[in-house]
């Protein structure tokens, strides 16, 4: 009885050896394939170009789009895209990571303007070797930049107006927050802006503050405008974080008089339009942006004439058409 029940446990033991071994042998060769398949991508990555695409801000909502729609462009162009940024948006953490790029030698590099005396010459730089650069976001147009994709800022900041004009009644008195006041794009939508408003004498810009391109600025500095000059009805902002930062000082102060503009889809200023909160956003498209950029970097680089210009297009998103008009 003894042997008969040790030769059942062997059986058995035997049995679960054999499962263990062969299944450890399947595993191993899947791993095998799954590690050739990876290295030959790699290999085959190798062969690309390497593009080096610098956001103002590496987990900005924004930015990731510009990344999304940049990667689908690599894989549809053969081109290896680096994403990289600063932590929290600074220029100077732009500028070094530009100069690295620079130094590494990259096929190409894709970036935006914040400042043109910091930017301007390092794209001369790279373009000096031989490195192409697209501005992206932000034009450098005193650069030698081989080409700028992006929002066309001037006409944004004039649909902005447009949006203030024809959702405001009567006499009042405009506060706006730009996001930086060094920066190209964010000069000209305000000057955009203020092509239509100073076409309707019942509309008048009192007050132009800086957030830095930060929420907690923006509402700093909304409050700040808000106390000094109370008669404000309408805020508006012109980057993508302005509004949401207005937002927060109007609730601050409980000013529910105000009416908010704002620029961009972020989730935030989205929820705040279907809350009421505020009346409109203008809005662009980074991923096609991204995806352009990659496109127009790779047409140069296999020897294609390509535009000095490429605006990606913009709209007005409201309660009404919030639905239907979310960018990609």
């Amino acid at each position: 009885m003894a042997q008969k029940k040790w030769t059942i446990s062997l059986i058995i033991f035997l049995v679960l050896f054999l499962y263990v071994f062969f299944h450890f042998i399947t595993v191993t060769k899947q791993l095998e394939k799954t590690v050739a398949k990876l290295q030959h991508e790699q290999k085959m990555m190798s062969h690309f170009p390497h593009v080096i695409l610098i956001s103002q801000e590496f987990d900005n909502p924004y930015w990731r789009k510009i990344e999304q729609g940049a990667k689908e462009a690599g894989k549809q162009y053969d081109v290896n895209i680096e994403y990289i940024g600063p932590l929290r948006t600074s220029i100077e953490e732009q500028v070094k990571l530009l100069e690295k790029a620079i130094a590494s030698r990259v096929d190409g590099i894709i970036v935006q303007n914040l400042k043109d005396e910091a930017f301007t010459p390092l794209i001369d730089k790279a373009i000096s070797r031989n490195i192409p650069v697209i501005t992206i976001d932000a034009d450098a147009p005193k650069s030698r930049r081989i080409a700028y994709v992006g929002t066309n800022n001037f006409e944004a900041g004039r649909l902005l107006g447009q949006a203030v004009v024809s959702r405001v009644e009567g006499k009042q008195e405009i506060g706006v927050i730009i996001g930086t006041d060094t920066s190209e794009n964010q000069r000209l939508r305000l000057q955009g802006f203020l092509s239509v408003i100073t076409e309707y004498p019942r509309l008048k810009v009192v007050s132009v503050a800086s957030s830095n391109i930060s929420r907690i600025q923006a509402s700093i500095q909304a409050e700040q405008m808000l106390r000094k000059q109370p008669n404000i009805s309408v805020m508006v902002g012109t980057s993508a974080l302005d509004a949401i930062g207005i937002r927060m000082a109007i609730k601050n102060l409980h000013r529910e008089d105000i009416q908010i503009f704002g620029f961009d889809d972020v989730e935030e200023t989205m929820e705040a339009i279907k809350e009421g909160d505020i009346v409109a956003t203008v809005v662009q498209k980074p991923y096609d942006m991204g995806y352009s950029a990659v496109k127009l970097m790779a047409d140069h680089l296999s020897g294609k004439q390509i535009d000095k210009e490429h605006f990606t297009a913009t709209g007005v998103i409201d309660y009404q058409n919030i639905q239907q008009g979310r960018n990609k």
